[in-house]
């Protein structure tokens, strides 16, 4: 402990001395003070009774033996007792103490104390007198101040010898060893610290000084631990050094120091190679500016601004950039320049990392290129052609006050081309589909944008169209350019467009409503006929909408069970009897009634429900037979009708076998009526499904036989029984000659082709004759009867064959 501590030990000991010594002056002065006032209080109590006595008899003698004893207390200088009339009946005073502290006196008791009591009888108004008392503060404040000042001399004497005390033993049991300890540290080698140094006597082992010292030498063999991991590690890091620079000069991004300005101070060697120096020359000293474009350096030189500027406020930032660079063999290449700001660093410095990428830009631009462009044709793609649009339509926003013009597109899709692709093999589709493409291109001018939607589907988009007619030339070029013949490996394929054209701004506003609108012209072009093109109306448009609303209804007819069947009898022209039925459908729409067939049937085929809606008929009808065969009722063979997408599309074959096992209907029950039209689109897929249908136990009819000029040689091969006359054949038979002749041709054809032939469509009895003579199989249409429901066709079938004829 040194002399300036020992001179704070002592002097703290001191103050804690005053301290308490202070504390206990103040506690016991409250005490004399409280002492005072009982004293006080209980000599007036003690001689109240006698005072009140005197004061009541006026007695002078007693009042003067009562003031006599107050003044056995000594501090008491003045008393006087009086009566209730402010009479004196006794008095004394002596001359009290002068202090030489009057102030200290004031402070500690305050001026001379007065005491009064009033003096009363036993009656509540019995007032007889007043004592009064004066007490000399001065001479108790004597008396406590010289036992103060033994208190506190007392207690400063007591404090400083325990000072001195406490000083001595701390330096000897505490000081002196440290000094010790102190000395031996000092003899330790910072380089290599040894703790075996430090020595500690025995009786200090297991006190707080043993542990301060054993604390330290576990102190010391730690830092000794931590300097020679810190010597592993600077070698380690070292040799990371040494292979990080190895690493910085063997990658293939050229890594450079530079200043602020773009001065190179540092560079690995990819920066020569990248920058196309020899190998004597070195960079370092020069400027990134002299290796970029002179059209690039305004931009490095505001990033090296912006990256300084930034960092200033405590930024941690990195700058990316492209640049173009101009090697030292004059060729140009497109470098990504990295900029950060070294930390720490005593001058300010960067890091600037370039990495050539010209084959990745080039790539890129090919991903771009292939993002927007039809694989296939390489034309424009539906992403692409969506914002060639969106940009002719914006422009003419823009402009709207200056420019008059519109905007105008053809929706261009293949006639037939499905016929194409599935009997020829899509190799020969897509060679087509180029070539199309190629075609189209040589049509358009400059201004004009061409490009493939997918599919068989093109667009061609008008930018700025002067005069309507424009587009209706366009596409007839269109048409022309399309004309020809194609020569597809060697094969030579003729293929016209249905084109639908929409104009901005009285067909739509934006993309997705023009295309709408351009598709609704280009399906009304192809349902003419195709090979033409239509300009969008409202008509159209309104179609459409009917056709949607159609649709959605026809979902909710599926899900809410409202079609019904209808049955339409057949005559056997032989036995004048029914000999069989022909299942049709009606829809009965709640709130509406019955829906024609031609208004819903073409929205099913377009749509695709009429594979759910055909398979509804085709279970309803397998189970009426078991209807009515549970009720021991006739039951002939059912027609059902069978979409050409049932037959095509569809998993037909499947599906039909399904119901038969899951209702028990015999196959035999069934005829399944297909137009010819349908059968001759794709004739030998047809010829499989219906081979298929047949080994089920099915029977086969054409139906509408006549009109789709079919070959006799297919007729042959397909695995059909019976064949319907069109009803356009059978309205004219008794008035037309040519159609008389068609239908005797066609009963005798197919009655040496070994299969029956059915009549539909008879109306008058004419009619019926005509058919009779000409030795037709079975009849039907209205002449017999309409079509009914299941019920009412009961009926009609137990009728006797008298009352049909009758009727016929």
């Amino acid at each position: 402990m040194s002399v300036r501590q020992a001179r704070i030990a002592v002097g703290l000991t001191l103050l804690i001395g005053l301290l308490f010594s202070g504390i206990q002056i103040v506690w016991d002065l409250r005490e004399e003070q409280h002492k005072i006032d009982r004293t006080v209080n209980q000599v007036l109590a003690t001689l109240r009774e006698s005072a009140t006595q005197a004061a009541y008899g006026l007695d002078e003698t007693l009042a003067s033996r009562v003031i006599s004893g107050i003044f056995e207390y000594d501090p008491v200088y003045e008393a006087e007792l009086r009566d209730n009339f402010d009479n004196v009946l006794a008095r004394r005073t002596k001359q009290p103490t002068t202090s030489n502290s009057v102030l200290l006196t004031e402070v500690m008791f305050g001026e001379n104390q007065t005491y009064e009591i009033a003096l009363f009888t036993d009656d509540p108004n019995g007032l007889v007198g007043h004592l009064k008392v004066k007490i000399d503060t001065d001479l108790i404040a004597d008396g406590f101040l010289n036992r103060a000042s033994r208190i506190l001399l007392s207690g400063i004497l007591r404090n400083l010898l325990l000072g001195l005390v406490l000083v001595v033993f701390f330096y000897t049991t505490l000081t002196k060893p440290l000094l010790g300890i102190a000395a031996q540290l000092r003899k330790i080698d910072p380089e290599s610290p040894d703790s075996s140094i430090i020595d500690l006597p025995a009786h200090h082992a297991h006190n707080e000084l043993g542990l301060i010292v054993q604390t330290t030498r576990d102190l010391i063999e730690r830092v000794s631990s931590t300097l020679d991991r810190l010597l592993e590690t600077k070698l380690q890091v070292r040799d990371r050094e040494s292979r990080l620079s190895a690493i910085v000069q063997n990658v293939a991004d050229g890594i450079l120091t530079i200043t602020p300005t773009g001065r190179i101070v540092e560079y690995n060697a990819a920066t020569k190679e990248i920058l196309g120096l020899m190998r004597d020359e070195t960079p370092q000293g020069r400027t990134l500016h002299e290796f970029l474009m002179p059209r690039a350096i305004p931009l490095l030189e505001h990033s090296l601004e912006e990256l300084v500027d930034r960092t200033r406020n405590g930024e941690t930032v990195e700058k990316r950039l492209t640049l173009p660079v101009l090697r030292a063999d004059h060729k140009e290449i497109d470098v990504s320049l990295a900029l950060r700001l070294i930390p720490d660093s005593s001058t300010p410095l960067m890091t600037a990392v370039l990495s050539d990428i010209t084959m990745r830009k080039r790539y890129e631009e090919q991903l771009v290129y292939m993002a927007n462009h039809d694989t296939l044709t390489n034309l424009p793609n539906r992403s692409l052609l969506e914002h060639s649009l969106s940009d002719a339509l914006q422009a003419h926003k823009d402009n709207a006050g200056s420019r008059n013009g519109a905007t105008a597109i053809l929706f261009i899709d293949l006639d037939r081309f499905k016929v194409i692709n599935d009997s020829l093999g899509h190799d020969v589709g897509d060679l087509l589909l180029k070539a199309v493409g190629q075609r189209l291109q040589k049509v358009i001018r400059r201004q004009e944008i061409v490009g493939r939607l997918g599919g068989d589907e093109f667009l061609i988009i008008i930018p700025d169209l002067k005069e309507t007619q424009d587009a209706a030339i366009l596409s007839q070029a269109v048409l022309d350019a399309l004309a020809p013949s194609f020569d597809i490996k060697g094969r030579v394929l003729f293929v016209t467009p249905s084109i639908g054209i929409a104009l901005y701004p009285s067909d739509g506003e934006d993309f997705p409503t023009l295309m709408r609108n351009a598709d609704t012209a280009m399906y009304s072009a192809k349902s003419s006929g195709g090979g033409t093109y239509h300009f969008f109306t409202k008509t159209m448009n309104e179609s459409a909408m009917a056709r949607l609303v159609i649709e959605n209804e026809l979902r909710e007819a599926l899900v809410s069970n409202q079609f019904e069947l209808h049955y339409q009898p057949k005559l056997d022209l032989r036995t004048n009897r029914v000999c069989g039925l022909e299942a049709l459908i009606r829809w009965k729409q709640p709130g509406r009634g019955y829906i024609s067939p031609m208004q819903f049937i073409p929205v099913a085929e377009e749509t695709g429900l009429i594979g759910k809606i055909g398979e509804w008929v085709f279970r309803e009808v397998c189970r009426q037979i078991s209807e009515w065969e549970a009720q021991s009722l006739p039951v002939m063979p059912v027609a059902v009708n069978l979409s050409p997408r049932q037959l095509i599309e569809g998993h037909i074959t499947e599906t039909i076998s399904r119901i038969l096992a899951e209702t028990g209907t015999p196959a035999a029950k069934i005829v399944l009526e297909v137009t010819e039209t349908a059968m001759m689109q794709e004739i030998k897929k047809s010829a499989i499904i219906l081979e298929e249908l047949r080994h089920l136990g099915l029977k086969i009819a054409v139906d509408d036989f006549g009109t789709g000029y079919s070959s006799l040689a297919y007729l042959k091969r397909l695995p059909i029984n019976t064949i319907k006359i069109d009803r356009s054949f059978v309205r004219d038979v008794t008035i037309d000659t040519d159609d008389a002749a068609i239908t005797r041709t066609i009963i005798a054809m197919g009655h040496n082709l070994g299969l029956r032939v059915v009549a539909e469509g008879v109306e008058t009895n004419d009619q019926m004759r005509f058919l009779q003579e000409c030795g037709c199989d079975e009849v039907q249409g209205f002449l017999i009867a309409t079509p009914l429901p299941a019920g009412e066709i009961i009926e009609y079938i137990q009728r006797p064959s008298v009352e049909t004829e009758t009727e016929l």
